[in-house]
């Protein structure tokens, strides 16, 4: 099927996997911006990219010397086949692109989710709009609800939520209490009682006008709004709309001085957007800046999955988030911590849409210095405590429920049995020198300290061999099935070369006993006579387990490879001169304090510090100032 561009409409090109011949296709596809998906052999799309020029977009792919990434490395494999959509522009494609990763969710983008810790605030899809607080951000079928958050401290959420409904009284239950009167709320002032016709449509809408004013921090301009009605409400003597107004117009002004001011310029509008990652999620925060304060701090959680880069995840967290908010909630400059790949598109693409509501245009900023790199610093700082957050909240979640994390393990590895038992090994030398292994043990998923071990390793000593030395600790295990218990699984810390050399150890030691091992690198695990690993989600709570369970036998083998190795570093020169046994050693130590200033000391006063003849004190004086060994 050929391409075909229509100026009215994006047109898809299809090629089937029965008919699918890569050199061939490749070269048919079109010198034009559009949007390309891959599939797999399962017809599931496992990634979605735009492209200024589609030629070269996808041809890259299938590039030997392509320098891919890891992550592209990992995805081409599976490609078995590929569709695409030209558009008229770069900016089409972007937008594009994104309608359709929010479609199809695949596998290899990245993907912004909820993260359900914080509460957001949402406007519901009505006649007569009521807010609520939610934990995610999903719309209900057909609806067009509006969140703002999220936020990070929910008893300050909590408090603008009191603040609103108290000032802007909007209704409150989803169905009216009564047919024929309104209930409760209406009385006490917090619901200006649309059900039973207490204020017109237009008046109910302007108190939700204002309301989103306040969600979105635009606590100047409502001010400025407020002032002005409530001097038109005095002047045409409507008293009681006057006072109500002046209450309305204190509250938001209290709410103004809350805010922090992070700049002396009045009239800026500005997005801060920082992210810090630890390789399995990313902590991204945004702060709003509006005249100068800081309105709101939203944080987001990004799995980063499948080898994502830094970059990666900072630009598609980018083009995700803007197309969340509303048009006039666009600011008119953005700072970023890191360039955007298509950072010219994005800047079109948010002018187009900040014009439509305001005739202005947006800027982006990459600061070294300055007021912007002092707040993009203070969003950095922000972005690494949720990311603190966020890794204590995932540990806290696997400790209460570890059952389920062993649960999850056993299926996705195809495991017949419950690993109730599990026990990872990992190798730790200095240069080769003082090689040693541990052996830690969870059972049903939590760590059983009582049980660990740790072993010298003597077949690879002076030699840095990690195959050898775990061929060896799995040989000895092998030796104490009656004493210390059959495992149920055992977990290598390394690749498929550690994983061969402890499956031949019990080939060798005639032990049945099911093994998979744990790559750093990418975190795949891998399946003895395999060649292909299993990959787990990032946010799965059996790599989680994997990963817990990998980092105790490395803190365990590490701890007590530094307890080796200090018995050695810490010797004293003292020790190895024949002669000077403790008594005299802590006499010249508690003399001198250091080994230097023993050598430059007079001999006579040697000779008294060590109650020995002149002669002797000479001796010991030539042997420290000219012995290399000391």
């Amino acid at each position: 099927m050929s391409a075909q561009r229509s100026s009215s409409a994006p047109q898809e090109t299809q090629y089937n996997s029965s008919s699918f011949e890569f050199t061939t296709e490749l070269k048919n596809l079109p010198a034009m911006p559009g949007v390309y998906r891959m599939y797999n052999d399962k017809g599931i799309v496992i990634y979605i990219g735009k492209a200024k020029v589609l030629k070269n977009r996808v041809r890259s792919y299938f590039n030997k010397n392509g320098g891919h990434s890891p992550k592209t490395k990992m995805m081409i494999p599976q490609i078995t086949r590929f569709n695409y959509i030209v558009t008229n522009t770069e900016m089409e494609a972007l937008i594009l692109e994104d309608s359709l990763i929010k479609q199809h969710q695949p596998k290899y983008n990245v993907l912004l989710k909820d993260d359900k810790r914080f509460p957001w605030i949402g406007v519901t899809d009505e006649p007569y709009p009521r807010l609520f607080v939610a934990r995610s951000t999903k719309r209900p079928r057909g609806k067009q609800t509006r969140f703002f958050g999220p936020y990070t401290n929910a008893g300050e959420m909590y408090t603008l939520l009191r603040l609103l409904q108290k000032h802007f009284p909007l209704r409150k239950r989803p169905k009216p209490l009564f047919k024929d009167r309104p209930c409760m709320n209406y009385h006490i002032g917090l619901c200006s009682g649309p059900c039973q016709g207490m204020v017109t449509p237009e008046g109910y809408q302007e108190i939700v006008n204002q309301s989103l004013m306040v969600l979105k921090g635009k606590t100047l301009d409502l001010e400025k709004r407020l002032e002005e009605k409530m001097h038109l409400a005095s002047e045409a003597m409507q008293y009681e709309r006057a006072k109500e107004l002046h209450e309305r117009l204190n509250a938001v002004q209290r709410l103004g001085q809350k805010q922090v001011i992070v700049s002396e310029d009045h009239t800026k509008h500005q997005d801060v957007i920082a992210l810090t990652t630890d390789d399995f999620q990313a902590s991204v925060i945004v702060l709003v800046i509006r005249y100068g304060k800081v309105v709101a701090s939203k944080p987001f959680i990004i799995p980063m999955a499948n080898e994502t880069t830094v970059k990666e995840a900072y630009g598609s967290f980018i083009r995700q988030y803007y197309r969340t908010i509303d048009n006039d909630e666009i600011p008119d400059e953005i700072v970023l911590q890191f360039e955007l790949e298509d950072e010219d598109v994005i800047a079109e693409w948010l002018t187009h849409r900040l014009s439509n509501a305001k005739g202005k245009k947006v800027t982006l900023h990459h600061p070294q210095k300055g007021s912007r790199m002092d707040v993009l610093k203070l969003a950095q700082v922000n972005a690494k405590t949720g990311l603190e957050q966020a890794q204590l909240y995932e540990a806290t979640k696997l400790k209460n429920d570890p059952v389920k994390a062993v649960l999850d393990l056993q299926q996705r590895v195809g495991l017949e049995r419950y690993p109730y038992r599990m026990e990872c090994y990992d190798i730790s030398h200095f240069q080769g020198s003082q090689t040693v292994a541990s052996m830690t043990v969870f059972l049903d998923g939590t760590p059983a300290k009582e049980e660990y071990r740790r072993f010298k390793i003597h077949s690879a000593e002076g030699e840095p061999d990690d195959f050898k030395s775990m061929h060896e600790v799995i040989t000895r295990r092998s030796r104490h099935r009656d004493d210390w218990g059959e495992p149920d699984l055992i977990v290598i810390d390394g690749g498929k070369g550690q994983l061969s050399a402890a499956q031949r150890a019990i080939i060798e030691q005639d032990w049945d006993v099911p093994m998979i091992s744990l790559a750093k690198r990418f975190e795949e695990i891998f399946k003895p006579n395999e060649q292909y690993p299993v990959m787990i989600p990032h946010s799965a709570p059996s790599l989680q387990l994997m990963q817990r369970i990998r980092d105790e036998a490395h803190r365990f083998a590490i701890t007590y490879h530094r307890n080796l190795r200090g018995k050695v570093t810490f010797k004293h020169p003292l020790d190895d001169v024949s002669g000077i046994g403790p008594k005299r050693k802590d006499k010249l130590l508690k003399k001198y304090g250091t080994f230097d200033k023993m050598k430059n000391a007079p001999i006579e006063e040697l000779a008294e510090v060590m109650g020995i003849s002149l002669e002797k004190a000479n001796a010991y004086h030539h042997l420290f100032n000219t012995s290399q060994a000391l």
